[in-house]
């Protein structure tokens, strides 16, 4: 006699191997403990509605950690949760991070850091003025004299050192700014050189040096930095004073 199950297309038999797979996929799932391989497509990966993002290595410390921060003391002033970022090496110590933390006085302002293994913030920006960086404090130059009779000086025919430095090399190219001048009855001609060998043009004495170009030294490296000096007729001196030097990008 037919029963209600025979109605149903593919008859009784089919439905029993439906749920049976069914039930085997869902126990697949539940048995599932993580993915283990994946790849994402042209749509991309987005994490949304207050979402994380984290990564551990084998060993459990924690390296790559986005999103939301499970602390009140860094909510936003409305009390939703402060979302940032935290890098680190693969011991667990911080090498990135970028965040606000409102009781340092700056609000809800974040801003990025670079850490040193001590914890020590080396590279930072400024979240007070918004512009340019907190970290490192780089060197300026400081005043020099004006008096031309005090400045570095030659008397020889030839090009010969009048003042010489040694820097390390970390932009590709350096720029260099200094005053010539002619003291006395003199004429005469100053150039620069890197580690020996002539760098930018010969110029006049009482000109002006303004040279930007590479340096042949490896990124790291020191180099010399020379100020050469010749006298080509009377009888005072070749002087010239360096006011700038710095690194300049490509």
């Amino acid at each position: 006699m037919p029963t209600a199950g025979d109605q149903v297309p593919g008859g009784p038999s089919d439905i029993g191997r439906r749920l049976a797979a069914l039930e085997r996929e869902v126990r697949e799932l539940r048995a599932a403990r993580r993915l283990e391989n994946a790849a994402i497509g042209a749509g991309g990966l987005r994490i949304d509605s207050g979402g994380r993002f984290a990564m551990d290595t084998p060993a459990g410390a924690r390296m790559v950690d986005i999103g939301p921060i499970a602390n009140p003391v860094f909510d936003h002033g409305d009390g939703s949760q402060q979302q940032a970022i935290w890098l680190r090496r693969d011991d667990g110590s911080l090498f990135f991070a970028c965040y606000a933390y409102p009781p340092a006085g700056n609000g809800e302002t974040q801003a990025w850091a670079y850490y040193d293994r001590s914890g020590n913030a080396v590279l930072a920006e400024d979240t007070a003025s918004g512009a340019g960086l907190a970290r490192p404090w780089l060197p300026l130059n400081a005043p020099v004299s004006s008096d031309a009779s005090t400045w570095p000086r030659g008397t020889s025919g030839a090009f010969a050192t009048i003042a010489s430095c040694w820097n390390t090399k970390w932009q590709p190219r350096l720029r260099v700014y200094g005053v010539t001048a002619a003291v006395g009855t003199a004429t005469g001609e100053v150039r620069l050189t890197v580690d020996g060998t002539p760098w930018g043009p010969t110029v006049t004495a009482g000109g002006v040096i303004d040279f930007t170009s590479t340096v042949d030294a490896a990124t790291g490296g020191l180099f010399q930095l020379e100020v050469q000096a010749r006298r080509l007729t009377g009888t005072g001196s070749i002087a010239c004073q360096i006011t700038l030097v710095h690194g300049y990008q490509t």
